[in-house]
This record gives C-alpha cells, sequence and structure tokens, in this order.
C-alpha cells in the first residue's frame, strides 16, 4: 500500500504539518502540483501526524498523555490484525515513528502546557531501528543493541557502559527537556538498565522506557510503556516515582513489577518486597490513592476505570525477568500473549474458544522459541501449526 515514511521522516513535511510558513506552503504546494502520484501519500502522512497535533487545543497533561496512548494502542491493534499500513517492507515503521514521539514526548508533557512544534520536528525523525533496541542519548545520539538481551550501567560518576563497552562521557546535557534517555526494546529483546542512584530496571519485550541521564529533582521520576520489574535504591529524601499513561507509582525502596502496555485492558502492578503507592494520572478515576503491601496485585482497568487487589503468587509476574513464565490456571490467551511479545512472533486461533482455556505450569524460555510452543500446545492439549517464520496457528 501507500508508503509514508519517507514523509514521516522527513524534518521540512513535519515542520509544514505542526508549523507552516508561505516558503513552506509554496514548496509542498508545488512538490504535490509535480508529482501528483503523491498526493494519496501526503494526505495519509498529514492524518497520520494530524493526530499529534495539539498545540491549537486546551489539554490537560493526562489528555495528552492519554492521547497518544490511544494512538499507540490504535496502531499495535492494526498491526496485530495484519492491517497495517506497509511503510517498509524491513519493519514497523509507522509504530517506530508513533513509539519514539511518544517516549520523547511524554515526560515533556509533564513539564509544559503546549506541544513545541519545533522540538517536535527536531525529535520525531530521530533514527530507530524497529527490530534493534535503541538507547537514545540526551545529545539524540542512538546506540543499536544488538544483544537479545542488552545490559546498561550508569555509574556515580558519569560513566556509561553498554554491553561492557564504555560510552564517551557528554560534556553538557542542556535544558531540562533534553537531558532524558530513551530505550526502546521491540518485541523478541529485553534489557537490564542500572540507574546512577543504584536502581535496577529489567525491561520486558515491547517496552519503551525514558528517564533521566542524572536524577537532580526531589522525585527520581521515569515513564514506562510495557512491562518492567524494578529493584530500587531506598532513599528516604528522594522517592522513586515510575509513571505510566494510566497510573504513577511512588515508593522509597522496593521491589515491584508493572505491567501497562498499551495494547492491554488492565494496568497491573504487583509488589514482593516494601510498600509502594498507586494513583490514577486523572483524579476523577481515583478518589484516593492505594498502597499496596507484599504479595498483593494492584488491577486497574481501563475501560472500567476501577482498581481491585488480590493477593497473588508474585512468582507468576516476577520471574519473567529471569527467563521463565510461571502460571496457574491462567487463560491461553495471556499466556499466548507473553509468548507472542518475548519472541516477536504472531499466534492465531483456529476457534475463539480456545483463548478460554485456562492451563498451569513453567516454562523455561532459554530452552528455544520451538520447545516453548511444543509445551504450551501440550499443556493446553491443542495442536500448534508454524504456518510461517513468525506465524502459528492453534487448532
Amino acid at each position: 500500500m501507500e508508503n509514508i515514511s519517507k514523509y514521516l521522516e522527513d524534518k521540512r513535511f513535519i515542520n509544514w504539518v505542526f508549523n507552516s510558513n508561505d516558503e513552506l506552503d509554496k514548496w509542498w504546494k508545488s512538490f504535490e502540483v509535480n508529482h501528483p502520484n503523491e498526493k494519496q501519500n501526503i494526505l495519509l502522512a498529514k492524518k497520520v501526524l494530524s493526530k499529534f497535533k495539539t498545540t491549537n487545543k486546551d489539554l490537560s497533561e493526562e489528555e495528552k498523555i492519554r492521547l497518544f496512548t490511544n494512538v499507540l494502542k490504535e496502531i499495535e491493534e492494526k498491526q496485530k490484525s495484519g492491517k497495517a499500513i506497509q511503510l517498509l517492507t524491513t519493519g514497523l515503521k509507522y509504530a517506530a515513528v508513533a513509539i519514539l514521539f511518544f517516549s520523547i514526548g511524554a515526560l515533556l508533557f509533564y513539564r509544559q502546557n503546549k506541544v513545541d512544534p519545533q522540538y517536535l520536528s527536531q525529535n520525531i525523525t530521530e533514527p530507530i531501528n524497529n527490530n534493534v533496541a535503541t538507547l537514545i542519548r540526551p545529545n539524540g545520539e542512538s546506540i543499536l543493541l544488538d544483544n537479545q538481551r542488552s545490559v546498561i550501567e550508569y555509574t556515580e560518576k558519569g560513566k556509561v557502559k553498554v554491553n561492557n563497552t564504555i560510552l564517551d562521557t557528554l560534556e553538557s546535557v542542556g535544558s531540562s527537556t533534553s537531558i532524558l534517555n530513551k530505550l526502546i526494546i521491540p518485541f523478541g529483546k529485553t534489557s537490564e538498565v542500572l540507574l546512577p542512584d543504584g536502581t535496577k530496571v529489567y525491561l520486558n519485550a515491547g517496552s519503551r522506557f525514558v528517564y533521566p541521564e542524572n536524577f537532580i529533582d526531589k522525585n527520581r521520576e521515569v515513564f514506562l510503556i510495557g512491562e518492567a520489574f524494578f529493584e530500587v535504591k531506598h532513599d528516604s529524601e528522594h522517592p522513586f516515582v515510575v509513571q505510566t499513561p494510566d497510573i504513577n507509582i511512588k515508593v522509597l525502596g522496593t521491589k515491584f513489577n508493572v505491567s501497562a502496555y498499551p495494547s492491554d485492558d488492565v494496568v497491573e502492578t504487583v509488589l514482593t518486597e516494601g510498600k509502594v503507592r498507586l494513583k490514577q494520572n486523572n483524579s476523577r478515576l481515583f478518589s484516593e490513592s492505594v498502597n499496596l503491601v507484599p504479595n498483593q496485585l494492584a488491577t486497574y482497568n481501563k475501560k472500567s476505570m476501577k482498581t481491585e487487589l488480590s493477593k497473588v503468587d508474585t512468582d507468576n509476574y516476577t520471574l519473567w525477568k529471569d527467563g521463565i513464565f510461571k502460571f496457574e490456571s491462567t487463560e491461553l490467551n495471556r499466556v499466548i500473549k507473553k509468548i507472542e511479545r518475548f519472541y516477536n512472533i504472531q499466534v492465531q486461533y483456529g476457534n475463539v474458544l480456545q483463548r478460554s482455556i485456562k492451563i498451569s505450569g513453567k516454562l523455561d524460555l532459554k530452552e528455544g522459541r520451538e520447545e516453548t510452543i511444543n509445551r504450551i500446545a501440550v499443556t493446553a492439549s491443542v495442536k500448534i501449526v508454524k504456518k510461517g517464520d513468525l506465524l502459528y496457528q492453534i487448532n
């Protein structure tokens, strides 16, 4: 179908959409006249970018965050159904642009009332390889992380080590909106990050993590889309805050897991040690904050806007960081979704009732994709047939 990636990556085009002037308007109108076959592509690219154009609307910070979350969720759902726009034969460039925009813009929206078109045009076009994990440093440098599981370590002396390679120290990180690192972990990859305060973060497949080069504010604030397990270094004077599009989690020092994928209907927070406090980003949805104690699960339903607390076996929610999936009386659909993300595959169902089959067991993901698929098939008493390199069907 239409190839619009060249426009989404063109700074002149983005400036034309968000901050047009006579010169840009004249140039692009001339381009349309001389390239009539590109008219449909241009209209489609403008439609995509228009979803991000909020400068003329009086939106709250929560509404801005939710807007971008919905766009990202819509993109992921279209990709899942096979109806995504084919931007490049090498991958999902549409999603890459949206993910990058969201990860860069998210914390910015917490600090200012309006989107800066110039800031957007400069950052939305940052390069990204959507099949390879990418660390985008505060100076705009992109570091491709080829390992299946990447390890990033920040030291108190300002050094950054990526997979045992020490990166050049940044001389200056500039203003408060430019000190953020953006770590994008695609499906099929995981990452481990040691933050400068000693906090360790394990990022699951399909996650985006935004965090500062150094914690200089009262709160140690980070932003997460996807899933991560946190081992927070205790600091009573500087609370650690995990922002997600729907909730924020505030702690002093603890161990907990957060699953906040845009395509999921719920946000799950599991506490293994210490204490955490959850609060909805929109005060209309939570009249009070919710406190968790160890071995508790907080499930926030995005549709009903309600949170339920329950006592659980935390291993079922946290062992993924060790390459193990453990589940008890869990619907096959939920297990398959985790497997799809971990291996970057797609699984189709021959019968919709198969989704609700409940299974229990433990999967050692180090055994490999095919062995994992076979174990699931045996446990669920179904046949899983390989239809393509990354496509399977349950019969």
